[in-house]
């Protein structure tokens, strides 16, 4: 699923508490090393709804690398509408 969507790190949400085939898969799917922040995070992280009501947060990169800033648009004064 992670490599389909080209994704780094993925997230599970159950309400169950997660089985042990589970588990292990989450674990096969290996660690998202981040560059910058010399940390490890589980690619595959798996929480149930009890976690999250509890405070537990998915482990990520506290960074906006996602988007793009947009460029600054250039000011041509004060631009006035036909009436």
């Amino acid at each position: 699923m992670l490599d389909r969507e080209k994704a780094e790190i993925g997230a599970l949400l159950t309400l169950e508490e997660p089985t042990k085939p589970m588990r292990t898969e989450a674990a096969s799917a290996g660690f998202y090393d981040s560059p910058g922040f010399k940390k490890k995070y589980p690619r595959l992280q798996i929480l149930t709804i009890a976690e999250l009501l509890d405070g537990k947060k998915i482990e990520y990169p506290q960074t906006n690398v996602t988007f793009k800033q947009a460029p600054k648009a250039k000011s041509k004064g004060a631009e006035q509408l036909p009436l």
